[in-house]
């Protein structure tokens, strides 16, 4: 009797460990989760057109944290620069361009100001400086993805597997932090919408990498088509910035406010949604500086600005800084600085810039 009691309580404990295996937490859970970004207000600082030092970065992340922004986006490559080493494009580590060394110092000292570091990698289009590294390291790979000199054919599963392998270097960098997002780009890709149907299943395979190591991701809204939201990853959220992509012509327009996504269409699929709003977020380097210009943006965000109002395209075929969305949830707000021809501003002038900013919330 014994014995039997003994064969019986073996099974059972082995019963019990394998649904205890079969049942452990999953290493990427927190991944899939939704982004806390559509409920903070964040910066993003444009080092692919204005190239800066670490020391210049650390000095914009302490005066974001001074100004209550809860996370500062490092948009760290786009046509003009490539901002961060890389091992597999063999690219070399200077001032401006930054080792994983250095991006682990960045997020080490972003958390002890409470920020949370962002990596941006525009990715489809925007990857100008990319594919020219890219040409150097890997001649080969170069004609099979490049689809124009500043985007990768994203039709294609080797640029899949290209950018998989750069975001995974840089996740390395980044990972060590309570919160872990990503900023994909997606935006202003060229094609036609039945290439954006192939750029559906590049977004969710990239996504679907990063969820793996760790991280939710982001988009921005510009190439996402209202006939392809659905086939969209549940868990990505949206950076919304202008319907009409800062298109103007009428035909544009039209078409635009057709065929890509709105507001209320990602109100409606319940998509985490962060206001990037084209008119009254975002601002130039070169400007800073300038009195005048300075003083309206500063003040337009302050008093004029409200998480719920958005770049939309009207009724009438307008573009309109600010359309009133009802119901809309989020209160998350990105303020984008991006440095077109600013060679000349120093690294002072911003940060004293950034110490003027209030989002409402």
């Amino acid at each position: 009797m014994f014995k039997k009691n003994r064969w019986w309580l073996t099974i059972l404990l082995a019963t019990l460990s394998l649904v205890l295996f079969f049942n452990r937490p999953a290493p990427a859970q927190a991944a899939v989760k939704a982004s806390t970004l559509p409920t903070q207000q964040g910066l993003l600082l444009d080092l692919g057109r204005k190239p800066m030092t670490a020391s210049a970065i650390k000095q914009m992340i302490k005066a974001a944290a001074d100004r209550k922004f809860t996370y500062v986006v490092l948009y760290l490559s786009d046509n003009e620069h490539l901002s961060f080493q890389s091992k597999y494009l063999k690219n070399k580590a200077t001032k401006t361009v930054h080792s994983p060394k250095t991006l682990k110092q960045l997020v080490s000292y972003a958390r002890s100001k409470n920020v949370q570091l962002v990596p941006a990698v525009d990715m489809p289009s925007h990857s100008g400086a990319i594919l020219r590294q890219l040409k150097k390291s890997h001649p080969k790979l170069y004609r099979q993805v490049k689809l124009d000199s500043h985007t990768l054919d994203y039709t294609k599963k080797q640029s899949v597997t290209l950018t998989n392998k750069l975001y995974g270097e840089l996740t390395a960098s980044f990972k060590k932090q309570p919160k872990r997002d990503f900023l994909l780009g997606a935006d202003e890709v060229p094609g036609t919408n039945k290439m954006y149907k192939s750029l559906i299943t590049y977004i969710n395979q990239v996504n679907k990498a990063q969820n793996k190591r760790g991280f939710t991701t982001v988009v921005w809204n510009d190439s996402l088509l209202k006939s392809q939201l659905s086939k969209l990853n549940k868990n990505i959220t949206v950076n919304y910035w202008s319907q009409s992509g800062n298109r103007a012509t009428t035909k544009e327009l039209t078409t635009r406010r057709t065929q890509r996504v709105s507001v209320n269409d990602l109100v409606k699929a319940k998509r985490g949604i962060v206001n990037a709003n084209s008119y009254a977020t975002y601002y130039q380097f070169q400007y800073i500086g300038n009195a005048a210009h300075d003083q309206y943006f500063i003040s337009y965000l302050r008093d004029s600005y409200r998480p719920n109002l958005f770049n939309e395209i009207s009724a009438t075929g307008l573009n309109q800084d600010r359309t009133y969305v009802p119901g809309i949830k989020t209160n998350g707000t990105l303020v984008s600085l991006w440095g077109h021809d600013a060679q000349k501003v120093k690294p002072a002038a911003i940060v004293n810039f950034i110490r003027q900013l209030s989002v409402p919330k």
